[in-house]
Parts: C-alpha cells; structure tokens; sequence
C-alpha cells in the first residue's frame, strides 16, 4: 500500500513538471514570436527610413557591403536657391528659429513633388528625379541616378532630362504658391541646371552621407550662383537635350568661375504639344 501511494504521488509529480514544462515552453515561444514581430516591424521601419535618405538600389548595396560608389555618363543637376532668404533671417527672435520654420515649410514643398504617386502633388515624370541635400536655403537634386534610367539613356532616350526641367518650373511655381497663402512673405528663387556624368556614393559609417560629385555637378552650381532671379540657366551643351522641348534664348557670355567666359541660356517656357510634336518628327526623320 506504501508502495502505491508512492507510486501515485510520483506519478502527479511528474504529470505537474511536464504539465510547467509545456507552459513554459508554449510561454517562451510566444515571447520569442511576438520579440521576433517586433524586430521584424523595427527593421521595416528602419528600412524605410533609410530609403528617404538613400535611394533604394543604393541602400541595398551599401547595407549588404557597407560601402558604394557608382559612376553615371547622363546625370541631370540642378541647384535652386532662394535668393533673398538671407535678407528675411533675423537672429534676434527666438534665435533665428522662426525664420527657419519658415525655410522648412518651402522645401517640405519641394519634398512634396517627389514624395511617389500616393501624393496629390507629385508626378510620375518626377520618379528618376532624386533629392540631393539642401546647403542653407539651396535645394539640390538630380536626375538619372539610378538603374533604370541610366539603361534607357545608354540606348538613347534623355526623357528624364527633359522632365528635370519641368521639374524645374514646377518649383518656381510653388515658390510663388507659397507667397500666395503666406502672409508677408515675397520669396525668389533662381535655378543652375547642367547635364553629364557624376559619380555618386556614400562617405562615412556613421551618419552616413549620400552625395553625388563631379564637373557636371559644379557647373549646375556656377549656373545657379551666376544666374538670375526667377530664371533656369544652363550651358550651352544642354541645349541638344532639350531644344526640342523648351524655349532657350542665349543669354551670352558670363565670367563663371574656374571656366572663365561661357555661352550660357535660359529656359523660359515649353514649346506648344504640336511644336514639340513637329520637332520630334523631324528629329526622327533625320537619325
């Protein structure tokens, strides 16, 4: 009789250890599942996040080999600055942070062109059209930086140039905008724009930075500083590109620097759908 009881008291025991056993491990699997969710939503965000700095194909490349750099032949690049900020910043309230609300709202504009069809304001043609960096109150971006395009410039098609231009009209309408429901405010704004190959990259580890380099990008930047309010200038070797599409007037020679005297033109307007269509016919007709 000893004996059984011993037996069924072992018996329970050993029922109630695997009974804690099977809890803990149900307990433990669905902490490791709902840890591993959470990782897997962190990383997504974090994804995300770094593809608004960093285009996509560029932060696949650099997260699997922490580095990168790429040279493109085609690359459009503007700089637009607002000419008169400088004259509206005032230190002495706030140290300046009013003024600078005031800047952060214009490029959030600007952003808002690029931001992917999910945004009213932006635009399919914008899709190659990357967002550099802003320096102060310049905005700079640039076009064909990425696998696609680059593949349709090589077999000849410079559509994504022609759509930066665009691209360009379409900030200096919504400078004006701005004006329009903003109180007080008479903002200007002048675009460089120029047309050739750059190399792109990122430089550090921490606190990464994405930025394209090149003589194509510093002449876009002469084009800018040189230029006129209101106005897109460009060199004269953009023109093949784009005379089909744009008005181009000469503007002459200008003293840029490290280039001495350059012909250099403005971009006024879009020639009517029905010149751009003869123009292109004619081009066609003649390669």
């Amino acid at each position: 009789k000893q004996w059984y009881q011993r037996r069924v008291a072992i018996t329970a025991g050993l029922s109630w250890v695997r009974s804690v056993k099977n809890s803990l491990r149900f307990g433990t699997l669905q902490e490791c599942s709902t840890e591993l969710s959470v990782m897997k939503e962190e990383e997504k965000v974090t994804t995300q996040l770094f593809n608004t700095i960093i285009p996509k194909h560029v932060s696949d490349q650099f997260l699997s080999e922490l580095r990168y750099s790429h040279s493109y032949e085609h690359v459009g690049v503007i700089f637009a600055s607002v000419t008169n900020f400088w004259d509206f910043y005032e230190e002495k309230f706030e140290g300046g942070m009013g003024c600078i609300r005031v800047l952060n709202e214009i490029v959030r504009d600007i952003d808002d062109l690029l931001m992917g069809v999910e945004n009213a304001r932006s635009d399919v043609r914008w899709a190659a059209i990357q967002k550099i960096k802003t320096v102060g109150p310049c905005y700079m971006a640039a076009s064909g930086l990425d696998p696609v395009t680059e593949e349709q410039t090589r077999q000849g098609n410079h559509e994504h140039i022609v759509n930066l231009m665009d691209f360009c009209f379409k900030i200096l309408d919504t400078i004006k905008q701005f004006n329009s429901y903003t109180f007080g405010t008479n903002f200007t704004m002048k675009i460089g724009f120029n047309y050739g190959p750059v190399t792109d990259g990122i430089i550090g580890q921490n606190k990464v930075l994405y930025d394209i380099w090149g003589d194509t990008v510093n002449l876009a930047s002469r084009m800018m500083s040189t230029g006129v309010v209101g106005r897109i200038q460009l060199p004269a070797a953009c023109l093949p590109y784009l005379i089909d599409h744009f008005k181009l007037p000469k503007r002459g020679k200008v003293r840029v620097k490290g280039k001495g005297d350059m012909i250099t033109h403005f971009c006024v307007e879009r020639k009517s759908a029905e010149q751009i269509r003869i123009n292109l016919e004619n081009r066609a007709a003649n390669c």
